[in-house]
């Protein structure tokens, strides 16, 4: 089966949507298969992109260096080229990662919020912060699913109708008004978490790019005190990973300052 995988649908005006899988190791094998389960989909106005990548190595996509490797960099190229406000990353997972991914802790050990369990073992929650901060707008729908690598029907099944709520809607709110008919408490969950990140990591990210703005930032050290002195002024409830995530996210953010420009002009 061919893994480097693409098909456009619907029309170019209206909403952008981009569904990628196999963004990083081999998990492109099984998300392929997801994927073409999606090429018939309806799409509501707007467009929707499909693609696939073939392996690559595995970076975790929270570490800022995986948006320097070859998928990294190739994944940023889509994301500026289509400007997505609905984005899925679709991804796979083994058994013995579950627990990992949905913890309770995770947050404080990684920085993000345990993933959400919708049904058969299909997992929701939001992409990198790293790029969540610098690509999307705060009410843009960037999303990860994971699926088991070796998905059962049903698990494939409920990624399918994931795809299909996120093609028909047009924007957040639309999304999770849908998703919550079928995964009310689910999606009550997902909301605390999307209110936690609105309140803290991406409140405290605007306002570094903010001070960015009249602050010269000669090196690593100004950067650090940049941050430092905005926690300092703001109520925010960051842990120490959270922190070091932010630093990743603003030099991520500067490094395609010229494509955010441009995005922010254009809204």
């Amino acid at each position: 089966m061919e893994l480097n995988y693409f098909k456009e649908m619907g029309v170019r005006n209206g909403t952008s949507r981009l569904f990628l899988g196999g963004v990083h190791g081999r998990e492109g094998l099984n998300t392929i298969k997801a994927l073409k389960m999606a090429e018939n989909i309806t799409v509501n106005g707007g467009s929707l992109l499909l693609a696939n990548f073939p392996p690559s190595p595995y970076l975790s996509t929270l570490d800022p260096l995986y948006y320097l490797s070859l998928a990294g960099s190739k994944l940023l190229d889509m994301v500026m080229k289509n400007q997505p406000e609905i984005y899925l990353e679709l991804h796979c997972y083994h058994p013995e990662n579950y627990t990992k991914l949905t913890r309770k802790d995770r947050k404080e050990i990684f920085g993000v919020p345990g993933l959400v369990e919708l049904e058969n073992e299909v997992l929701i929650g939001s992409v990198s912060p790293l790029i969540r901060s610098a690509f999307f707008d705060l009410n843009d729908f960037p999303f990860t699913l994971e699926i088991p690598c070796k998905s059962s029907e049903e698990a494939l099944k409920t990624s399918l109708e994931v795809m299909k709520i996120a093609a028909g809607s047009d924007n957040r709110q639309e999304i999770m008004e849908n998703l919550s008919r079928v995964y009310p408490q689910e999606v009550e969950t997902l909301e605390g978490h999307f209110e936690d990140f609105s309140r803290n990591f991406h409140l405290a990210f605007e306002q570094i790019k903010q001070k960015s703005l009249k602050t010269p930032l000669k090196d690593y050290q100004d950067l650090e005190k940049l941050i430092n002195d905005v926690l300092g002024e703001g109520d925010y409830d960051l842990n120490l990973v959270q922190i070091k995530q932010l630093e990743g996210a603003f030099l991520i953010f500067r490094e395609y300052n010229s494509f955010i420009s441009c995005k922010l002009n254009t809204n």
